[in-house]
């Protein structure tokens, strides 16, 4: 009897807590439901991580030494699908329904750009004309697909843009490298059998990692590594659990998805090559992909395939393009404005899949008389194993992959030019920064 007591109680105290909260106007948490989506581009509060193995988890776009990221700059654009649990009965552990309309789904499709210094992102529509918009209260276009919460369960935002276009980008080209999405990809990675049936077949379109769009990574007409594609993507996955609006922003953190390639060049110690800036003629990366791919879609499970490359066939090479370059592809790097302290020039590239070789070519004497030239290649090792002397547990330097390239991740080659041979002075492998004057500025860096 008395436990019977006890809840009466507590049953009354709970209601006129609710009718005190009445009483005084307090209002009950607003229904995310049909309200409009917000998001943030580029902010991130935290620290960089490590993994388990001591290797610094790759860091995200534009993230400063600090650990803090600086938002996307004013006028930036990507491209974002909108994924959620559609079916009667779902839970948060539910299939996504990655499907688009046309296909009988509900992923949908829209495209932002950063209007303010502080991340904020509005929908436009996939051409970023705004000669007849018709604004609503927060800045959005009424002509352009508009995200809405849809349930209280969790939705995913995968969102893509191109760092080196991120203010000419559009969702309205068909070319490689722009703004779009599944089911607008460039590229389907899955080899279908022949003779399908509708039931293997619907199986097929929903296979992990299927879709993607295709980057050229050759050096092409191109200039400088600014204008080469570089792609970054960002993930988010969340309920809108909050009492404001303000409270379920979204908030996307971008991610380089190819490498970065420094190579830094000076003459040698023991002064058997003195050599000057003018005498390097250029330096080549061997071995690496012709083509890059970024996943366009979700899995049905909230997981993102990671980026890959084309595979360098070297049966497509004839014997004596092989003898020349036994890893059959190559790609001329840029020159770098500013040369790396104590170096004499630096060489810089996206580049993506392996990287089997870096030659460098110099010559002696000047560019009218060059005299005697020097072709010498760094065959690149599969791991930094070998640079690992260091007997301190607390001090050796963790086993990172060399020759496979990691998205998010940018290599330093430190090399010192001989007669006939190289010195290789040091090899770094660093998340990959951007510098802090390509992005807005500091005032929109979040740290603890």
């Amino acid at each position: 009897m008395r436990k019977y007591l006890h809840i009466a109680f507590l049953m009354a105290l709970l209601l006129s807590g609710c009718t005190a909260r009445e009483s005084v106007g307090v209002q009950e948490p607003e229904n995310p439901v049909g309200q409009p989506v917000l998001f943030t581009s580029g902010s991130m509060s935290g620290q960089a991580t490590k993994t388990d193995n001591g290797v610094s988890a790759p860091w995200y776009y534009g993230m400063s030494e600090t650990g803090g990221v600086p938002y996307m700059p004013l006028d930036g654009r990507f491209v974002c699908t909108m994924y959620y649990h559609a079916a009667a009965g779902d839970t948060d552990n539910s299939s996504f329904d990655i499907l688009p309309p046309s296909l009988g789904g509900t992923a949908t499709t829209a495209w932002l750009k950063v209007n303010d210094n502080v991340g904020n992102s509005v929908f436009r529509l996939a051409s970023y004309s705004e000669s007849d918009m018709n604004l609503d209260d927060y800045g959005f276009d009424r002509n352009a697909p508009i995200f809405f919460w849809q349930n209280r369960l969790t939705h995913a935002f995968l969102a893509l843009a191109d760092y080196n276009q991120l203010a000419t980008n559009d969702g309205a080209s068909t070319a490689q490298g722009k703004l779009k999405m599944y089911p607008n990809h460039d590229k389907d990675l899955v080899t279908l059998p022949e003779e399908l049936t509708e039931e293997q077949q619907a199986a097929y379109i929903l296979s992990d990692g299927r879709y993607a769009n295709t980057y050229d990574l050759t050096r092409g007409e191109r200039t400088s590594m600014a204008q080469q594609p570089d792609p970054i993507l960002a993930l988010t996955i969340m309920k809108p659990a909050g009492a404001t609006q303000e409270a379920n922003r979204v908030r996307l953190y971008f991610r380089h998805q190819f490498a970065q390639i420094q190579v830094n060049l000076k003459g040698s110690a023991d002064n058997s090559a003195d050599i000057l800036a003018d005498q390097i003629e250029k330096v080549e990366l061997l071995g690496v992909s012709e083509e890059g791919y970024v996943s366009c879609r979700l899995n049905a499970d909230g997981t993102l395939t990671p980026a890959s490359a084309k595979d360098v066939k070297l049966d497509a090479y004839t014997d004596a393009e092989l003898i020349a370059n036994p890893w059959g592809t190559s790609m001329e790097m840029f020159v770098a404005a500013e040369a790396a302290l104590g170096y004499i020039k630096t060489f810089k590239a996206i580049a993506f899949g392996q990287l089997r070789a870096i030659r460098i070519t110099w010559h002696e004497g000047t560019a009218e008389t060059p005299g005697i030239k020097h072709v010498t290649t760094y065959e690149v090792p599969l791991t930094n194993e070998t640079d690992n002397e260091s007997t301190d547990d607390d001090n050796k330097k963790p086993v990172i992959e060399l020759r496979n390239l990691h998205s998010g991740m940018k290599y330093i080659y430190n090399l010192e030019l001989r007669r006939g041979t190289l010195a290789v002075i040091r090899t770094e492998i660093l998340p990959w920064m951007q510098k802090e004057d390509l992005v807005y500025g500091t005032d929109g860096t979040i740290y603890n």
